[in-house]
């Protein structure tokens, strides 16, 4: 068979569904093959949407995501998706045509060194070096990709090693089977049982390992409040008398003041950069545990008191026997920061933030997902949308790339077709990506886009008047939402009230149809987030 055909079967041997991206004349041979397919493939309008879609399909299975591009341009314009997926520890194989070996040098007209420059963003990258070589390489790449930590390998797939003739044949997949090897837990219990205000800071770990219910035994058995990062949201369910919300930011609020009470902070499934160690460990005088299923990084200023590596339900269970339950230490503290997240704003012209999510929070169950993208909205999400089970608000604490919104939402509706999905997108993120809401409703994907509307990058423009007394260059004119909607044959409305929005936002989720929804944001809010 042919090197094309023999790439397609092994991505069906590691359980790939869907492949995104766009053609180009370096993997038609790829495309051709792919028609003989159960896999999918779904034409995304631009490479970066292609990746952030791959990624984010790896962050809630668990397995890789696939996409795949061109050569040159259509492999450059995939990298912020692999940089995001990099750092967010998402799992997936990206793929690029490139021209054959012989053609490979400079200059040649669209030839670039891909396999260099995808190097710093990913765990792997390398180039096919024959078809012989493709089931041993494809298991490694997807292998690689899903351990942990996760992340993107990139795999150029050149044409004449696509064309060539094969008698390989795919390697069969086998899951891999947890370690469930319980440690010595003894120096963490010891630790635990000398803590009189012990807290948790759950990461995006515990949902990849699923550990969340182990993780809520633990904590339970303890009496043990626990702060969860921005994507680790959901680990505790916001309505626990445990939950103190999220964390994420540098700005001191409640969930700080519980940071500087505790006397022993326990890190469970955390890595470092979703909340530096120095906004939440002042002075470095903290006791700190780490229990993770790799081991920890350590920085300067930064070096767990213990440090427990291994399969993480197996660790948290064994260390949910027999505890030393704590006094609830921290309920004045989990009130107060209850109280300021649910406060409301007076009503004044246009909606405000609070407003929103309090309308989204409505309308969702508690297994529906929310995603938001990038900007000002993103804060608001993080911080005070109620998050009750895993993956159900998905946001970036990685890259944090502008652009994510729609390519998630139909990502996340892949996956969970039978989920209501809604992204909220600011009116500058939207226009990034936008196209790809055509996407959505060629695959019959049908989620509602909310687009914040307050015609500049608002964060910015606050920071420039705060440190200059001025801004320039954010901002810009708006997309009247409605029109936009109209002309890729969805439906599209316009909120200016919370009231508006709620019977707008509920009537399209009952539909189940695919909509947009402009929203006149209210403004000065934003001033509380810096």
């Amino acid at each position: 068979m042919k090197g094309s055909s023999l790439m397609v079967k092994c991505l069906e041997s590691e359980g790939v569904r869907h492949v995104f991206g766009i053609p180009g004349e370096e993997n038609l041979d790829l495309m051709d093959s792919l028609i003989d397919s159960d896999i999918d493939f779904v034409l995304t309008r631009h490479e970066s949407s292609a990746a952030f879609m791959a990624g984010m399909v790896g962050r809630l299975t668990g397995r890789p995501g696939a996409c795949l591009t061109t050569l040159g341009p259509g492999a450059s314009n995939m990298v912020i998706g692999v940089a995001e997926a990099y750092l967010s520890y998402n799992p997936m194989v990206a793929m690029s045509g490139q021209v054959a070996g012989e053609c490979q040098r400079h200059p040649r007209k669209q030839y670039i060194d891909l396999v260099s420059m995808f190097r710093p963003i990913t765990k792997n990258s390398f180039s096919m070096p024959s078809a012989d070589a493709i089931p041993e390489l494809t298991r490694k790449a997807f292998d690689l990709a899903a351990q942990e930590r996760p992340g993107p390998v990139f795999m150029e797939l050149p044409e004449d090693v696509l064309k060539e003739r094969t008698d390989a044949m795919p390697l069969s997949f086998a899951e891999r089977e947890r370690n469930h090897v319980i440690q010595d837990m003894g120096a963490l219990r010891t630790l635990l049982a000398a803590a009189e205000r012990p807290l948790v800071i759950a990461g995006a770990g515990v949902l990849r390992a699923g550990a969340v219910g182990a993780l809520r035994e633990f904590v339970n058995a303890w009496n043990i409040p626990a702060a969860m990062t921005w994507m680790g949201a959901g680990a505790v369910a916001f309505d626990s008398k445990l939950s103190l919300n999220t964390v994420g930011l540098r700005r001191a609020d409640m969930v700080h003041a519980a940071f500087e009470e505790s006397d022993l902070i326990i890190l469970v499934g955390f890595d470092l950069i979703e909340f530096e160690p120095r906004f939440w460990n002042i002075g470095r005088e903290k006791k700190v545990a780490y229990i993770g299923a790799a081991p920890c990084d350590v920085v300067p200023g930064f070096r767990p008191d213990i440090e427990v590596v291994g399969d993480l339900r197996g660790l948290l269970t064994a260390s949910s026997r027999q505890p030393v339950r704590k006094a609830e230490w921290a309920s004045n503290i989990r009130r107060q920061l209850h109280d300021s997240l649910t406060a409301l704003p007076s009503e004044s012209k246009g909606v405000k933030p609070q407003h929103i999510i309090r309308t989204i929070r409505e309308c969702l169950g508690r297994g529906d997902i929310a995603v938001s993208d990038v900007g000002a909205h993103l804060i608001w999400m993080a911080q005070r949308y109620p998050v009750y089970e895993p993956h159900t608000m998905l946001v970036s604490n990685g890259l944090i790339p502008m652009g994510v919104g729609v390519p998630w939402a139909i990502a996340a509706k892949l996956v969970h077709p039978k989920r209501k999905v809604v992204a909220s997108v600011g009116d500058g993120s939207f226009a990034m990506t936008c196209m790809e809401l055509e996407t959505a409703k060629r695959l019959g994907m049908p989620f509602v886009c909310l687009v914040w509307n307050d015609s500049s990058l608002d964060l910015i423009r606050i920071r420039q008047e705060r440190a200059f007394g001025r801004s320039a260059g954010a901002d810009f004119g708006q997309v009247d939402s409605v029109r936009f909607a109209e002309s890729i044959g969805v439906e599209g409305f316009h909120a200016s009230s919370e009231k508006e929005l709620s019977e707008t936002l509920r009537d399209c989720l009952k539909a189940d149809s695919m909509a947009i929804i402009g929203i006149s944001v209210g403004g000065d809010e934003n001033d509380k987030l810096l």
